[in-house]
């Protein structure tokens, strides 16, 4: 027995030992695990510090644990954190989840999470990041279907939500959320109770704001009836400051796109100052001072229809009788408090909806204000009948109300009576006579010790016939003093359908101490103004340009004005500006101040500024020299300027106002762009149309020189669109690299080239949300030019080598390179072009694309020595001698794969081959095509030779014909001469010979015979 227990204890012991460490041991794999199925499940980045598993934390459950994690969107909400949390953690009944039938989620807690909901205009939503499962089957699903989820409990604590709905428009933001829930989901009807809080709640719907920083409470107990998707109110409170009301009813969800309600509201405590808790500035620190006593009723309605077109029916209505309310430790109350309010719409339908308060009185004090006010239609036209008459003495406010710090004197008036239509559509208003007035006004704060005093005014408003050019404003008197610089002024404005007014204005106005006793809220505003100012005029002459019409003169100098609000947090501040006014422009003659952190100075001229003041939709146009020693545009493209920097934070779409027409001609000594340094800009930047232009800007940067023309057009916000001209001159190619995502995407080579590059190129294509390129729509082309580089460490080049058995290719000495490119479809191709690397030439041509990938052709003309001894003895087989080392060899090289993991192999083979297959198969082609060619040289040399011998032995024989012949012409015509000469040498002999014969007879027979005389002998005769 007692052996059987040890070994119990023994096993025992493993277990929990085992329990304990088995999630330590495969904790990496259990990661691996999550962060797999996160991917593919979930479109955005999960990031999450520590992931932990432990059967102890809530023993014998299992839980599950994500310490600072968070949910970051990818696209158009890239850089927008869904959602982040200090922790998460899950605990689940181990059994369930071994038994696989029914997992039952003991706990589910959420520390400290930080919500951001955002829905664009188009609808497009950032929590719409599930990625579904296309391969699912029907049997799949059958065994989801038969899943099964039971929750006991669930918390949220102190949390932050932000849910931004543009396409409504709906806004609302909860403080220190805390929040915690039970309910059992496996059932198709259960209670759902639900405990919920938070310190500061914001709504507001379509421009209106309807709670604004309320602290709200809510204990809800909803009965869930899954299968007809209706939610019914059980048991439950809500609390908005210190009023408490209930509600009952259900809400239903018929269809997807209908949400159907029948609900009704009732104030649980009808005491007036719950109710007071409920008006703004009321609900401060002294409301528990507040005493305040009075019959409330307080209810209403929401019944019918919500869709995206129909409205349900709604109805309030509030009664106060006889209220007061008093402060303790102030003399005076407020009494004979008396509303009567009623909102009435009972089919949803806008036009029909009638907003009804038929009394409202109370007595100040000695001051009574009475005022009673019905509209009817909430829909583009509103039908008022109004008459409110308000006579206070401020001084005696501040003996009704705490306000610390703050001393009021002077008597105001106000007298309205408004009756009719107003329409904006239909240039419609009531006919309304009011008149509002201030006299010996008085403001001291303890803020600032100087008091505005000697404040006067009065204002009327008349209109008897409800047109608008029968309107007509008029403040004949305002005066005020600020610690003894006064300002005075003086104007009326009549006819709203053509402006027409008379306006002046004389003396200094401190803005900080102004602010400082009227605080702005979100709004920070501070320097000083002096003016003296008059301007009369139409605004018909003003849309004429008939300025000699327009009557207005006057300056204005502004120092040390700063300004800073929700719509730009990055601020700005004038230090000094000094303007002149004539009616077609006003004259900047100095204008000195920062943009953001960015210092800027300002000349020139803003005109049209008349009718960009009073009129909608006008443009106000500038002509200025823009000058600044540094301008970071980064603090204008993100959506908190003020954030810490850090490699996460997004740049967002910048939009360009489309009513202003600037030209700047710009010079400025440092400009940061994202993360580039540009110095010594100089150009042309035009703001017009909503579209910002670059003409012959100039600047350094990257170590070389650019003139950029081209264009930035976020008209389209969802679709920004760009288009450059880039000259660059000696930039270096690793800072390019480094600076361009651009340059990643299309040349990633790049990253491996030390040296410098110029070119002459266009690109252009669309922007995404964080202003990055959209590749694949990018177009362009141009030249590139490497003057000098070197390649060195490219996988491409290694590649090449195990192919060539070329070991000197790495590093790469590149001069004199000229590159033509074009970029389309995300891919930029390269007209072949030389490169020579050692003693080698290579041609180049294709292209590669923004996915990394490479489609190359490489033509290398080697050595034949170059290339080692194997190849040599193959060479020397086929050819059946030893090949020259001064014999070239061309390869024909497909280079494929990515940048990374290139493949090299022969024309026409697998790019993938082994080293020795592609080399014998290189060598072989090379050297059968060079035998090919050496035949065929042979045998056309031949033909050749033969051709040639046979012409010059044809030629031979008929110079030696000619030759025989002329000789023998020759000979011949020796011959005649020669018998010619002979002839005649007979003929004259035989003259001389007949001359002797008839002598010598003659002498015989005539003369005595002579003794004979010796005759030469005759030679030729013989």
């Amino acid at each position: 027995m007692k052996k059987a227990a040890l070994i119990i204890l023994g096993i025992l012991l493993v277990l929990l030992g085992a329990a304990f460490i088995l999630p330590i041991i495969y904790k990496n794999e259990i990661r691996a695990k999550v962060e797999q199925e996160i991917s593919k499940k979930v479109d955005a980045q999960v990031y999450f510090n520590d992931f932990g598993v432990s059967l102890f934390r809530h023993f014998p459950n299992l839980t599950a644990s994500l310490d600072n994690f968070g949910v970051v969107g990818k696209g158009v909400f890239r850089g927008d954190t869904l959602a982040s949390a200090r922790s998460f953690q899950i605990s689940v009944n181990l059994m369930s989840v071994i038994r696989g039938e029914k997992i039952k989620v003991k706990a589910l807690d959420l520390e400290s999470p930080r919500i951001l909901v955002k829905v664009l205009k188009d609808g497009r939503a950032n929590y719409d990041i599930y990625i579904p499962d296309t391969t699912t089957t029907a049997e799949a699903d059958t065994a989801r279907s038969q899943f099964a989820l039971q929750v006991e409990e669930w918390s949220i604590r102190n949390g932050y939500v932000v849910y931004d709905d543009r396409s409504m428009p709906m806004y609302a933001r909860l403080v220190n959320l805390n929040h915690s829930g039970s309910g059992d989901f496996t059932q198709d009807i259960f209670d759902l109770t639900t405990q919920t809080t938070t310190d500061a709640l914001t709504f507001r719907f379509d421009g209106m704001e309807y709670l604004n920083k309320k602290a709200v409470a809510a204990d809800v107990t909803l009965n869930m009836n899954l299968p007809e998707s209706k939610y019914t109110f059980r048991n439950n409170n809500f609390k908005v400051n210190d009023f408490v009301f209930g509600v009952d009813g259900w809400v239903a969800l018929p269809d997807t796109n209908t949400t159907r309600m029948d609900v009704i509201f009732k104030a649980k405590e009808n005491t007036f100052k719950s109710l007071l808790s409920l008006v703004p500035g009321v609900y401060t620190n002294h409301f528990d001072e507040l005493k305040a006593d009075g019959n409330v009723a307080f209810d209403g309605y929401v019944k019918g229809d919500y869709t995206a077109t129909v409205m349900p029916g709604f109805g309030l209505n509030v009664q106060v009788k006889n209220g007061t309310m008093k402060y303790a430790g102030l003399p005076t109350a407020v009494n004979n408090i008396n509303v009567d309010l009623s909102v009435d719409n009972p089919d949803g339908d806008l036009k029909k909806a009638v907003a009804n308060i038929k009394q409202f009185h109370a007595d100040f004090g000695n001051n009574p204000v009475d005022g009673r006010v019905l509209v009817k239609g909430f829909d583009l036209s509103h039908d008022i009948d109004a008459n409110v008459k308000a006579k206070l003495n401020l001084g005696e406010l501040t003996r009704m109300f705490p306000m610390e710090g703050l001393t009021l004197r002077g008597l105001y008036n106000l007298d309205l009576v408004a009756k009719g239509v107003y329409s904006d559509t239909l240039k419609k208003m009531p006919a309304i006579n009011a008149a509002m007035s201030l006299a010996n006004g008085y403001v001291k704060s303890k803020d600032f010790p100087a008091p505005v005093e000697q404040l006067n005014f009065n204002a009327k408003v008349n209109n008897a016939t409800g047109r608008m050019g029968d309107t007509k404003i008029t403040i004949p008197d305002f005066r005020m003093v600020l610690e003894g610089e006064p300002l005075v002024a003086k104007g009326y404005v009549e006819n709203l359908d053509n402006y027409t007014w008379d306006i002046e204005a004389k003396g200094g106005l401190n803005l900080t101490k102004l602010t400082k006793i009227y605080p702005l809220e979100d709004m920070t505003v501070t320097g000083h103004l002096v003016m003296d100012i008059a301007t009369k005029g139409k605004m018909s002459d003003v849309e004429a340009e008939r300025y000699d019409q327009l009557a207005t003169s006057g300056t204005m100098q502004v120092e040390e004005l700063t300004y800073a609000s929700p719509d730009l947090p990055q601020g700005m501040k004038i230090n000094q500006a000094n303007m002149t006014f004539t009616p077609q422009q006003i004259n900047l003659t100095k204008f000195n101040g920062y943009l953001g952190k960015s210092d800027v100075s300002l000349t020139g001229t803003l005109s049209n500024y008349m009718a960009y003041l009073f009129r909608e939709n006008q443009t106000i146009r500038g002509n200025m020299a823009f000058a600044s020693q540094k301008f970071n545009v980064n603090e204008w493209m993100t959506e908190d300027p003020n954030a810490p920097a850090t490699a996460e934070e997004p740049l967002t779409v910048v939009e360009v106002p489309q009513n202003i027409d600037f030209t700047l001609i710009s010079t400025i000594d440092q400009v940061l762009y994202d993360n580039m340094t540009m110095k010594d800009m100089k150009g042309t930047v035009i703001v017009r149309d909503g579209t910002v232009r670059m003409d012959q800007v100039a600047f350094n940067s990257l170590g070389g020189s650019f003139i950029t023309n081209g264009v930035y057009d976020p008209k389209e916000k969802t679709r920004p669109a760009f288009a450059f001209d880039l000259n660059m001159t000696n930039v270096s190619v690793q800072e390019a690299f480094n600076t361009f995502n651009t340059v990643k995407a299309l040349m990633p080579m790049a990253q491996y080239i030390q040296g410098k590059v110029s070119t002459d190129f266009k690109i252009g294509g669309l922007l995404a949300q964080d202003m990055m390129p959209v590749y694949s729509s990018l177009t362009g082309g141009g030249v590139i030019q490497i003057l000098q580089a070197v390649l060195k460490d490219a996988p491409v080049l290694a590649a090449v080598e195990r192919v060539t058995r070329l070991n000197d290719l790495s590093p790469a000495q590149l001069r004199d390179i000229i590159m033509k490119a074009e970029v389309k479809d995300g891919r930029i191709a390269f007209q072949p072009f030389d490169v020579k690397i050692a003693n080698y030439v290579m041609n180049i041509g294709g292209s590669n694309g923004i996915d990394g990938s490479l489609d190359y052709k490489v033509k290398l003309d080697i050595p034949a020595g170059a290339v080692g001894a194997q190849v040599n003895n193959a060479l020397a087989q086929l050819t059946g001698r030893q090949t020259a080392n001064a014999e070239t060899i061309t390869l024909n090289l497909n280079v494929g794969g990515t940048h990374k993991q290139p493949k090299v192999g022969l024309a026409g083979s697998s790019a993938s081959g082994t080293v020795q297959e592609t080399v014998k198969a290189a060598v072989t082609e090379r050297v059968t095509a060079g035998v090919d060619k050496v035949k065929e040289e042979a045998e056309a040399k031949a033909r050749a030779e033969g051709e040639k011998l046979k012409a010059e032995a044809e030629e031979k024989a008929r110079a030696e014909q000619e030759r025989l012949r002329a000789e023998a012409e020759k000979s011949q015509q020796e011959l005649q001469q020669k018998a010619r000469e002979a002839d005649d040498r007979a003929r004259e002999e035989a003259r001389k010979k007949l001359e002797a014969e008839k002598n010598k007879l003659r002498d015989r027979f005539l003369k005595p015979k002579p003794a004979p005389a010796p005759q030469p002998a005759d030679t030729a005769q013989k």
